[in-house]
């Protein structure tokens, strides 16, 4: 590694005009349901947006009825975003992409 030189790699949201209120109106509710401003305001990325999914399955205060939803697809949301995660460090970006598409598809579904 270069003593003044860092290499980053970073994966960054891109939700267009709108944000994620219109991109992904229904992970907005319930993110906006279940008082989740923060993330709202700071809009991180899908491949993020998985932790925040773990802790709504886990936060007392959310309804159960969100935690239905986010349990069907969570173990999948898991497993992309980990497989994502290895391609990323191997620099596989084009198989990166892919899965990428993948997890947006489960936030759809959501």
């Amino acid at each position: 590694m270069s003593k003044y030189t860092q290499i980053e790699v970073r994966l960054l949201p891109s939700y267009g005009e709108g944000g994620l209120r219109k991109a992904f109106p229904d992970l907005y509710r319930l993110l906006d349901e279940g008082g989740y401003n923060l993330v709202i305001e700071r809009q991180p990325s899908l491949y993020e947006m998985v932790e925040v999914m773990i802790r709504m399955n886990n936060d007392p205060h959310v309804r159960r009825e969100s935690k239905k939803r986010i349990a069907e697809k969570l173990d999948e949301m898991k497993k992309v975003r980990d497989q994502a995660r290895e391609l990323l460090l191997a620099g596989r970006i084009n198989e990166l992409d892919g899965l990428l598409y993948r997890l947006e598809d489960l936030f759809t579904e959501l």
